[in-house]
């Protein structure tokens, strides 16, 4: 073979196996296309189905979501609405006083020898409680006997000494008011008025304008209102207020008057008044007459009222006063010299002893107390809220804690309506008891208002928004949804309970969730602050739902409700 055909040969050779390697080549992209394309689709799918699980457990997680949040709120409950009878009550707590104790004390002079009684002892009235020493009380009565003949020399002195029938005007003046009126009693118009006459000393009546116009000095017209006129001299200035004096003699206390100046433009107006007043004063008598008028002019001697019914001076009243103690006294002293000491002046238990020494010192004079054993108070705090709420002779129940479970009767005998860091007080008085004592706590309910036959429904299925509320009527299981939503108009309230005066009947259902809360001072006709509630009746019916969404609203306060609202539902009427 030629060298040309073995070239032609090997050329053709290459060839071929050139174009088998391409063909070799282009196979292998073909087939990392198609793996490539394999690879995508799968990487495709997977994306699809990573994103269907992804959509999935979002839609589980938030249905989980949402049925532990409702879980976590607390069981749906459905209640009927019905009739039954609600009341408030005004509650406190205090401690248990004695009631109507007697302190014994010890004469003045008197010495004790031995204190017989001791905390805890009870006496019957006129038993001895205490010795004395006989010679102390002997002096003792020596030295108020001879106090008791000084008054009777001063009370004969003063015997003829009694209020004068007659007041008379004491100075010189004009009267400007009388309010004593014959018939009428000088004490009561002394009271009513603050004196029985008003006289007018130099001769000015006053009357105080604002102004910026006017200085000390000037000279003014005041316009009266029967509209004459009188000449005015500014007396005083002080700030912008000007003090315009006019002649007493014609002008009326109160009279409204008109300031103008020499122009006769208007200045200002006001009241006029006495400018220098003395007020004609008495304090005993009926008004028999009165002798004199209004703007009259009188001197010092001028009899202005007649008086009967006079009693005695004040000084005598007062000597009698003294002696009439001072035979107490002397009485006390020949009791204890009778039965040798100190006697209870009633019958009941001793509550406090002082120390002899102590008595022997000075520093007291109170030898213990004795309480009857009849009646005890407790002293409650009362919110403002409800204090207006509270009348005496209402009545109370009592708990004694330390005594048991029994309530007690009590009454309202006392209201201090005066405030002490917004709180008030009233005093509850009962009868004792056995076992009673002193310091024990006792809970205290004042009923102060209720309502028979009224619609009630738990206080946590009302809601409340700015402009009323409302409540849910249904209840969507599958979606956790309330509806049916009603307004409605509450009435009387307390921290389980609410009277529904409009917009639901006897036998409607309402749905709630257990563990809202109600606003417990939101008051409805009289519930707040220190209030509570008691019903009387059956039992309310409770829903058995779960899940959902809780409805929205404003609460506050009150006593959630568990386990499908347990506790007493008023019964039906």
């Amino acid at each position: 073979m030629s060298m040309e055909k073995k070239d032609d040969a090997v050329q053709a050779a290459d060839k071929e196996i050139q174009q088998r390697d391409e063909e070799l080549f282009d196979s292998l992209r073909r087939s990392k296309k198609q793996r490539r394309k394999k690879r995508i689709r799968r990487i495709a799918i997977v994306v699809g189905v990573l994103a269907a699980v992804l959509i999935a457990a979002v839609l589980i997680l938030r249905r989980q979501v949402r049925v532990n949040f409702a879980r976590d709120e607390g069981e749906v409950l459905s209640a009927t609405v019905e009739r039954g009878t609600i009341s408030t009550v005004v509650s406190g707590s205090g401690m248990l006083e004695n009631v109507d104790t007697e302190t014994v004390t010890l004469p003045e002079g008197v010495e004790l020898t031995e204190i017989l009684a001791q905390f805890g002892d009870s006496y019957q009235e006129g038993e001895l409680l205490a010795t004395a020493d006989m010679s102390s009380v002997r002096s003792a009565m020596s030295t108020l006997q001879s106090e008791i003949d000084q008054l009777d020399d001063e009370i004969s002195q003063a015997e003829g000494d009694t209020v004068s029938s007659y007041i008379s005007a004491g100075v010189s003046g004009r009267v400007k008011a009388i309010y004593a009126e014959v018939g009428s009693g000088v004490a009561d118009a002394m009271v009513d008025k603050g004196a029985l006459a008003l006289i007018s000393l130099d001769g000015y009546m006053a009357v105080d304008i604002e102004t910026n116009a006017l200085e000390e000095g000037d000279m003014v017209t005041v316009l009266l209102s029967d509209g004459s006129e009188e000449a005015g001299l500014v007396d005083s200035l002080v700030g912008n207020i000007a003090t315009v004096l006019i002649s007493d003699d014609g002008p009326a206390v109160d009279e409204t008057v008109t300031v103008t100046d020499a122009e006769g433009r208007e200045l200002g107006s006001g009241s006029l008044y006495v400018h220098s007043p003395l007020k004609v004063t008495g304090y005993a008598g009926t008004v028999s007459g009165v002798y004199v008028a209004e703007n009259q002019a009188v001197s010092a001697s001028s009899t202005l009222f007649v008086l009967t019914d006079t009693s005695t001076s004040a000084s005598y009243d007062a000597l009698l006063q003294s002696r009439s103690e001072a035979e107490e006294e002397l009485l006390e002293l020949l009791k204890i010299q009778q039965y040798g000491g100190l006697t209870a002046p009633i019958s009941g238990t001793v509550y406090s002893v002082t120390e002899l020494e102590d008595l022997e010192s000075g520093e007291t004079d109170e030898v213990l107390t004795l309480a009857p054993d009849v009646s005890v108070s407790v002293t409650i705090s009362v919110d403002e809220d409800d204090i207006l709420s509270l009348a005496l002779d209402q009545t109370a129940e009592v708990t004694v804690s330390s005594l048991g479970d029994d309530v007690l009767s009590g009454t309202v005998t006392e209201i201090d309506k005066t405030a002490s860091d917004g709180s008030y007080t009233a005093v509850i008085t009962l009868d004792k008891v056995e076992g009673m004592l002193p310091g024990m706590t006792a809970g205290v309910d004042i009923r102060i208002e209720g309502v028979d036959d009224a619609l009630l429904i738990p206080v946590e299925a009302l809601h409340q928004t700015s402009s009323g509320y409302y409540v849910y009527t249904s209840y969507d299981e599958d979606s956790g949804e309330y509806g049916g939503r009603v307004d409605v108009v509450p009435g009387l309230s307390n921290s389980s309970y609410v009277e529904i005066k409009s917009g639901l009947s006897e036998g409607d259902t309402v749905y709630y969730t257990e563990s809202q809360i109600f606003f417990s001072a939101m008051v409805f006709g009289g519930m707040s602050g220190s209030q509570r509630g008691s019903f009387t009746g059956g039992e309310m019916p409770s829903g058995g739902m779960s899940g959902g969404e809780r409805p929205t609203g404003d609460f506050g306060g009150g006593e959630a409700q568990t386990g499908g609202m347990g506790g007493g539902m008023p019964g039906r009427s």
